[in-house]
């Protein structure tokens, strides 16, 4: 019998437990004694210490030994390894700023230049705020291609260098194109970027999230810098119960898609604007308690 070997590519992964499931799944289909006892027998642990499984569940974190282990029992490389390696840190790292720090050596591989090329060119368009910015500029009706033009258009910080190198990375990223006459328009009207939660992987997620700080940090500059009639800052501090919360979240994303629908309307486009929802606690979540006296929920938000 043929031995077993991988079939899937780690490179179309970037959930390190989503790859050691189907590496397994697609193992045992071709060989039914592949078992998790197996794979830990070959990895060097004890077949009664239900390791794997741990580590499918996220029950335990993934350790660099233990990706080395593992990653040779299902017959990766060593640069193989080293991916699987940097996706655990990545899904375990604490902060974004982590998270970020991981992504850019994943970017670095060739497997995932190739294979996540969607999730990479997201990520590119959120790193900074004026790639999204100048996408919008070029439906202005007297836009000009003009890298002095757009910087003088653009009320934020914005030098004409950095403009057209813009344009050139939005072209190359596949945001705008050229229509027959070679005039810039977008390539899509809209590209769903309002919901950071409903991002199809953890690094897309990451790249809205760095985004939304930088949008909100602009926020916070326009209240300064701007007279309240060319502004809309708006607030409310509430008591409320978790169902309401969720009624009010629901209400908000139904008001971005409205929003969205009021942009399709045959009007003039004359300025570039940006529109930022918040929504947060600002005291701690009520611990439930069991009959059994232990508790249950999220029990508190980090302290600011």
């Amino acid at each position: 019998m043929k031995k077993a070997s991988l079939t899937i590519n780690i490179y179309d992964y970037t959930d390190h437990r989503r790859f050691l499931n189907d590496a397994y799944l697609d193992l045992h289909r071709q060989d039914a004694d592949i078992s998790y006892r197996y794979l830990q027998k070959k990895a060097g642990y004890s077949v009664n210490s239900n390791h794997f499984w741990q580590l499918l569940k996220g029950r335990i974190p993934m350790s660099q030994q233990a990706a080395r282990r593992f990653g040779g029992a299902l017959g990766l490389n060593v640069k193989q390894i080293q991916y699987l390696s940097l996706l655990a840190s990545f899904a375990q790292a604490d902060s974004d700023a982590d998270k970020n720090h991981c992504l850019e050596q994943l970017k670095q591989f060739n497997g995932f230049k190739n294979r996540q090329k969607g999730k990479q060119i997201r990520y590119e368009f959120y790193e900074d705020w004026r790639l999204p910015a100048l996408r919008e500029l070029v439906n202005l009706d007297d836009f000009k291609e003009d890298g002095q033009w757009m910087s003088n258009r653009m009320r934020l910080h914005l030098t004409a260098k950095q403009a057209v190198k813009g344009v050139a990375k939005l072209l190359s990223l596949g945001f705008l194109v050229r229509d027959e006459s070679g005039k810039l328009k977008q390539a899509d009207p809209f590209i769903g970027n309002f919901d950071d939660s409903n991002q199809d992987s953890e690094p897309a997620s990451l790249a809205l999230r760095n985004f939304h700080r930088q949008m909100i940090e602009l926020g916070k500059l326009c209240i300064d810098e701007l007279e309240q009639d060319q502004r809309l800052v708006l607030g409310l501090t509430m008591s409320i119960s978790h169902k309401q919360s969720e009624s009010i979240r629901e209400l908000t994303r139904e008001y971005m898609k409205q929003v969205e629908g009021i942009l399709l309307e045959d009007q003039p486009v004359e300025v570039v604007q940006r529109l930022n929802v918040q929504m947060f606690p600002l005291s701690n979540v009520k611990i439930k308690k069991q009959a059994s006296g232990n508790t249950v929920g999220k029990q508190a938000i980090k302290k600011l």
